[in-house]
């Protein structure tokens, strides 16, 4: 079994051995070191293989969210803090989870298990390039069990909190993943992401007017920062 690599960043001794106790109750997570600030966790970055980063927020000097920002490669990231107010910029940087002190093991585990399954995606990912060439289904965990999803089916998505609202031609699934995971699992030919809450299916949309785009009976906004982005794939998929 391959060992995942964690490195824990919080300024709170307590709070790091807390941590470095739950990852020693994982067979397959093995901890690559323990920072007390971020410079510290970024020269570990940099020097070490790190697969899933568990970071506090609140720091002196850098904040747990700038050092996920001035990293060069994107880590997932898995916020720890008391302070749940930095919860929507957390999820605005795709992070896989949001811990809030004090934090029990049942939700460090459902946190680790999301970032696992991220790491999984991706890895699939770089063997077969595009997820379309292998399967046209994924499966998402909800309510306690795995529902198979068709890409097809997909209308779009949108952020919920630590959760995704995947809204199909007949239903709407409500998952326990992340934008960000939907953005590695989605095929990219077919999706696009409009907006930070967003991803949309380019085959489902009926309208685009302005910063509109409809699908079925719903309108989405299109952001400012992503709207050439999104005209471009339109354009690429011969839509106009």
């Amino acid at each position: 079994m391959n060992k995942i690599n964690v490195l824990i960043l919080d300024d709170e001794e307590p709070a790091r051995l807390l941590l470095e106790t739950y990852c020693d109750k994982l067979e397959d997570i093995h901890v690559v070191g323990l920072a007390s600030n971020a410079l510290e966790a970024k020269k570990l970055i940099e020097n070490e293989t790190v697969d899933i980063l568990l970071s506090d927020i609140q720091m002196d000097d850098i904040t747990g969210i700038d050092l996920v920002k001035m990293l060069r490669q994107k880590l997932v990231t898995i916020f720890t803090t008391a302070y749940s107010e930095y919860a929507l910029e957390g999820y605005n940087l795709d992070v896989v989870d949001y811990l809030v002190k004090p934090i029990s093991f049942q939700r460090f585990y459902q946190a680790i298990e999301k970032a696992k399954d991220l790491i999984s995606f991706s890895e699939e990912d770089n063997k077969r390039g595009d997820s379309s060439l292998l399967s046209d289904y994924f499966f998402v965990k909800t309510n306690r069990k795995m529902v198979k999803v068709h890409f097809n089916d997909i209308l779009f998505t949108e952020s919920y909190g630590e959760y995704v609202k995947i809204y199909t031609q007949d239903d709407m699934i409500l998952a326990l993943q992340t934008t960000g995971f939907m953005e590695t699992v989605l095929p990219q030919k077919d999706f696009i992401r409009i907006h930070r809450s967003h991803i949309v299916n380019l085959n489902h949309i009926l309208v685009i007017e302005g910063n509109l785009v409809t699908i079925a009976s719903h309108k989405l906004t299109i952001s400012k920062r992503m709207k050439d982005a999104f005209m471009e794939k339109i354009r690429w998929k011969g839509i106009i």
